[in-house]
């Protein structure tokens, strides 16, 4: 590893002591576990789209408006450049006192090579205020290289891919990075303190868990973690006191489970493990090495799981196995709602579309997306979550009661259809993948009473609440259509005023492409990152990137770069 130098020894334990810390200070360069403040505040993007939601919702934003997004007056401030693919979401804390180097507003940053990064929001060119690196090649430690045999699209190697996710309350900074030691695969969670990148607590534990079953995989009767083929995609979160840790696939390649784990935030303790999948069975609609008791992957898109104030968990599963409606534990191609008890992850609740042999058959997964928990002010007061899924399908589901599985009909209080094709007996998994099949990724964004979303090879849709359900037919379409994996989208506001879409795009050339539209009405595009390429085009995007919206800035990844926009004047 390699750090920045920090600050004197005895102006960090100064710091330090104030805060209520335990600090060894003969070791600074590796802190000593500590205990932050119970009065430690953060505030900026600290997740995955800003808030345990999922809606994508930025409604603090004063500074940029419909009226001065224009390529005039809004553009490129400066950009970092970083050792390796910026795959996961960058977060933005602001004012953070940061050891050396004073109060800064800073963004967090995280690289396939497994290195992060800690920049000055305000002057990102400048170099790291601190960074790690967890790559150590003179004693074989290297990242995990991407040639599975899939199509990970990683650029050739796996290190840190899901979105990180920062404790508001402790300013801990929790993520995962995959290694290679000595040629064998290794999964590690790790805790870094953002005021100095040093580590928090015992500051990692490698992954190793185990679930009972005799699903794919199983040996003497238990289904081990494969550190392999696990890909750790999904952004992290936090619930009931646990920072909770999402896997899928590798391009559904190999023998694979979904798996979702709880840590105890202060000792990394492994408290609960999930797999959706651990049940051998006979029959299953498709036949790859992880079917007949397998699959059910946790990637979304890139989304985190999604919570609401009750605790209660929300995850889409992949193509995989399914017979929960025969009183089975698989579940395929399933919404769940969990709950964290203890030392182990409940089912509660859990909604399976009727099509799920065809979406299963033909890769056309429900787990392609996320969950967004909508708020109630246009849903007359029901508790409503959307969703959606690679067929082109939005599904609107009630919290109180998911549906489980009809298979004449879903029993949900809303679906349908967003692209233009449907899942039948005479699809093709090849036409399923191509350009000409309208799919859907991440989680659809809310705002005032619309919900946004953005399908593979068609224009963005703006739908709207009308007595407490969507109309279907959309009240605005973007000017044009986007790329094979669709947009990722935010919203930011002050309020229920001054409305901005955000969507980030990687186009069929490939390259990274940043929108913003008028949120009222997404068929007026305020501005792209194209429109002046000399001063604002972004390189090659990033699959299922997302934007994040702080405090006038706009923050987005492409290839290793991160580009900050904002006002020029």
């Amino acid at each position: 590893m390699r750090e920045r130098p920090l600050s004197p020894v005895v102006r960090l334990c100064f710091l330090l002591t104030i805060a209520a810390y335990f600090v060894n200070c003969q070791g600074v360069q590796r802190a000593a576990p500590v205990a932050l403040g119970p009065n430690a505040k953060f505030q900026g993007a600290l997740m995955w789209k800003g808030d345990p939601s999922g809606t994508g919702a930025y409604l603090n934003e004063v500074k940029l408006t419909p009226a001065n997004v224009n390529a005039g007056q809004f553009g490129r401030l400066g950009s970092f450049q970083a050792d390796g693919i910026v795959m996961g979401q960058p977060l933005y804390v602001s004012e953070l006192d940061v050891a050396a180097a004073g109060t800064r507003n800073v963004i967090i940053l995280t690289t396939e090579h497994d290195s992060v990064y800690a920049i000055d929001a305000d002057n990102p060119g400048s170099g790291p205020l601190w960074e790690r690196h967890y790559v150590d090649p003179a004693n074989r430690v290297t990242t995990m290289p991407d040639s599975f045999g899939g199509r990970t699209t990683l650029g050739g190697e796996v290190g840190i891919t899901g979105t990180p996710y920062i404790d508001g309350q402790t300013g801990v900074l929790y993520f995962v990075t995959t290694l290679s030691r000595n040629g064998v695969p290794e999964q590690w969670l790790r805790a870094l303190d953002i005021h100095t990148g040093n580590d928090f607590g015992p500051g990692s534990v490698q992954i190793q868990a185990s679930v009972a079953g005799d699903g794919r995989g199983s040996v003497n009767g238990q289904i081990a973690f494969d550190p392999s083929n696990q890909n750790q995609r999904a952004a992290l979160t936090k619930v009931a006191r646990a920072i909770v840790v999402a896997w899928g696939s590798f391009s559904d390649w190999g023998v694979y489970h979904g798996w979702l784990m709880a840590f105890d935030p202060a000792t990394l303790k492994l408290m609960a493990v999930f797999n959706p999948t651990p049940q051998f069975q006979s029959y299953d609609s498709a036949s790859g090495p992880s079917d007949y008791g397998g699959g059910g992957a946790f990637w979304q898109g890139g989304a985190a799981p999604a919570t609401d104030g009750a605790g209660n968990i929300y995850i889409d599963a992949a193509d995989g196995s399914f017979n929960a409606d025969k009183g089975g534990s698989n579940y395929g191609d399933s919404l769940l709602k969990l709950r964290l008890n203890g030392n182990s992850f409940q089912v509660v609740d859990w909604f399976t579309p009727s099509n799920v042999d065809c979406i299963d058959l033909n890769d056309l997964e429900l787990g392609s997306g996320g969950v967004a928990v909508l708020p109630t002010d246009f849903t007359n007061g029901r508790k409503l979550a959307a969703t959606y899924s690679k067929e082109g399908r939005l599904f609107l589901v009630d919290t109180d009661g998911l549906g489980k599985f009809n298979s004449g009909a879903d029993q949900i209080p809303q679906e349908f259809m967003i692209g233009e094709d449907t899942c039948s007996d005479s699809t093709t998994g090849d036409v399923a993948e191509g350009p000409d099949w309208d799919r859907l990724y991440g989680t659809p964004s809310y705002w005032n009473g619309n919900l946004y979303a953005a399908p593979s090879s068609l224009q963005l849709r703006q739908y709207r609440f009308a007595n407490g359900l969507l109309n279907p037919t959309p009240v605005a379409t973007s000017p044009s259509a986007y790329g094979l994996r669709g947009a990722n989208t935010v919203v930011s506001a002050q309020g229920n005023q001054n409305g901005i879409l955000w969507a980030y795009e990687k186009s069929a050339t490939g390259q990274g492409i940043l929108h913003a539209y008028d949120a009222n009405s997404v068929s007026k595009e305020l501005w792209n990152s194209n429109m002046n390429a000399g001063r604002d085009a972004l390189g090659t995007g990033i699959g299922f990137a997302t934007p994040v919206v702080a405090e006038g800035r706009v923050i987005v990844a492409h290839d290793t770069r991160v580009g900050v926009f904002g006002l020029l004047h």
